[in-house]
């Protein structure tokens, strides 16, 4: 249980845990040390997008909250099987081009005024490691588990790339290609290996607020529009333990280690149009599937924050979302 301030009234309220974001959103604002929860009572879900999903899906509305719902009927990991080796367990999938090598690294920070960040992006745009501040890891844990995924609602195809947990899945990606790297910046282009769609990663370090910006722009390739679901994906362990709070909220998921009062933040870094919201399972799951085991707050666990998208996108067009991760 825990106070929280609320953002009409600005008085503390007290919410139990495993409220879910249907019914009360909140977030961390990443701020110094003393900074505060805000809750909101008065935002409900966005819902027209999920009503369409559902319903092509035959889905029944009664369910407010559709990331209880498991589309599909594909393959959920359970997080806890990054206690073994990848080599040992069948159940991570790993495709040929899976990895969770550190291939592109970036530092910056470390000084009075800006704190340290140091990321490592694979040659796939998966981030396999965020250390931030100086010390405290939150990805690079166990097995390496962060990446993206989408799902192609017009043929129940789904797609991801969760570098050290896998990619199999019943869509596929091609090998990538890295289309420019700065000091600060890497680009990577990857196709399906059904040609529908290609995913351009931008992945850019921002000193400013020790941050790594995530831009991911999905081009639908097909001659007809695609209903789709677009996901970031990672799981925290906070402060380098599998002992977190874990949630989300429209604009973010997060994972925090209240111990060590440290944590990591996915959260939107520029506004779009599409329907959006951010959460936590306890399982890493197949691209049409990353709703498997949403029952809202984790407390004590080790999990995966998703940030997901939900979208149509024209022939030939692409749809760009921004994100960024940050220390907290």
């Amino acid at each position: 249980m825990a106070a929280y301030r609320n953002e009409s009234t600005q008085h503390p309220v007290t919410i139990l845990e495993g409220v879910s974001p249907a019914v009360a959103v909140y977030s961390r604002i990443p701020a110094a040390r003393g900074s505060v929860e805000v809750f909101d009572t008065n935002r409900k879900f966005n819902q027209p997008f999920w009503r369409n999903v559902m319903s092509k899906k035959t889905i029944p509305l009664a369910i407010v909250l559709v990331l209880c719902v498991a589309a599909f009927g594909q393959k959920s990991i359970p997080v806890a099987v990054q206690s073994a080796p990848a080599s040992q367990n069948p159940d991570l999938s790993l495709g040929p081009d899976s990895t969770d090598v550190c291939t592109y690294q970036f530092t910056s920070g470390g000084t009075a005024t800006k704190q340290f960040l140091q990321y490592c992006v694979s040659v796939n745009g998966n981030i396999v490691e965020f250390q931030s501040p100086a010390g405290v890891e939150h990805i690079k844990h166990g097995i390496i588990g962060e990446g993206y995924a989408v799902c192609d609602f017009s043929s129940g195809v789904g797609y991801h790339d969760y570098a050290g947990f896998g990619d199999a899945d019943n869509g596929s990606w091609g090998p990538a290609t890295k289309l420019s790297q700065t000091a600060t910046t890497v680009k990577i282009a990857r196709t399906t290996t059904d040609g529908r769609f290609t995913l351009t990663q931008t992945i850019a370090q921002n000193a400013t607020d020790s941050s790594a910006k995530v831009t991911m722009a999905l081009k639908n390739n097909s001659s007809g529009a695609k209903t789709v679901w677009f996901a970031r994906v990672a799981d925290v362990d906070a402060n380098d333990a599998t002992n977190n709070i874990l949630d989300g909220t429209y604009n973010s998921a997060f994972g925090y280690s209240a111990s060590a009062q440290k944590g990591l933040q996915l959260s939107l870094a520029a506004a779009n149009t599409f329907d959006h919201v951010g959460y936590a399972t306890q399982l890493a799951s197949a691209g049409c599937s990353i709703n498997v085991g949403y029952t809202g707050l984790l407390s004590g666990a080790d999990g995966v924050i998703y940030f997901n998208h939900g979208m149509t996108i024209g022939a030939g067009k692409t749809a760009t979302v921004v994100l960024k991760y940050r220390g907290i």
